[in-house]
């Protein structure tokens, strides 16, 4: 079985940087089917474009743009890549990174798909840092990462600890209607709890209150539309539950650093 390297994916490479013990590489996938093997470094993969199946020991997953997977150093795993153009972003995290900043991936075993928006959201920050030309650029780079773990150790807390069924349900009724006006009254009738119980505990399962959370979802996904599509702001505003263009636009800057233009501007770069 065939080991990879650090830096080394099954494509045609557009960009790859180091920083500190972490490599981070855009990678245009062109094998149909790559068999199995795995990789030198824990690594995140964060599908930017096209469609993805991985195949495990014991299940097989579909994977679309927008997800981010997350695979240990040991585990191995087969890709087969549907018809049409795929592209992933990559971040690798060598041993001295871990060590240097008393990192533990005990609680990131084995291959994990990351359904969290403020990690998409930083994902998508990370990936315009990868590019920038700033000098303070490594420490935001380092930065984000450490936050990155910050938030996937917070969560393996609490899922460690018996986790309620209407944790998993409500981010399904979230993530499905991010773009409709629920009330908190109605997401709890569907939850069949009681609304102030859901408003008290959402946070010590999600680490923001549901609004934030809604507004994460809308903006990673506005982002995918932007970077997929060619839909005018006008119209993923509306899609996606924003006032107007203007509403998003100012959500965009505050979470991503810059306006929606410069981003796909940034990301035709990439290409």
């Amino acid at each position: 079985m065939k080991q990879l390297s650090k830096g080394q994916f099954y494509g045609e490479t557009n960009f790859r940087r180091s920083v500190d013990s972490l490599t981070l590489t855009d990678t245009v996938y062109t094998h149909d089917f790559v068999d199995w093997h795995y990789h030198e470094t824990p690594y995140f993969t964060f599908l930017l474009q096209g469609g993805l199946t991985e195949g495990y020991k014991k299940e097989r997953k579909n994977f679309t743009a927008g997800s981010i997977l997350f695979h240990h150093w040991d585990e191995c795993h087969y890709n087969h890549k549907p018809a049409g153009a795929a592209r992933g972003f990559h971040l690798e995290i060598d041993h001295q990174f871990s060590k240097d900043y008393d990192l533990s991936l005990q609680n990131l075993q084995g291959n994990r798909e990351i359904h969290d928006p403020s990690l998409k959201i930083l994902f998508y920050r990370l990936m315009a840092e990868s590019r920038s030309k700033d000098p303070f650029s490594e420490i935001v780079i380092q930065s984000s990462v450490l936050e990155i773990f910050s938030v996937l150790n917070s969560q393996s807390t609490v899922e460690e600890k018996r986790t309620p069924p209407w944790v998993g349900r409500v981010r399904e009724i979230l993530n499905e209607h991010d773009h409709a006006s629920l009330s908190l009254n109605e997401i709890a009738t569907i939850l069949n709890i009681h609304p102030v119980h859901l408003s008290r505990s959402f946070k010590k399962y999600f680490h923001c209150t549901m609004g934030e959370y809604v507004r994460k979802i809308r903006i990673e996904k506005a982002v995918l539309d932007l970077l997929n599509s060619n839909q005018s702001l006008t119209t993923i505003a509306h899609d996606r539950g924003f006032a107007d263009q203007s509403h998003l636009i100012r959500i965009f800057k505050a979470y991503l650093g810059m306006n929606p233009s410069s981003y796909k501007k940034m990301h035709k770069m990439l290409i």
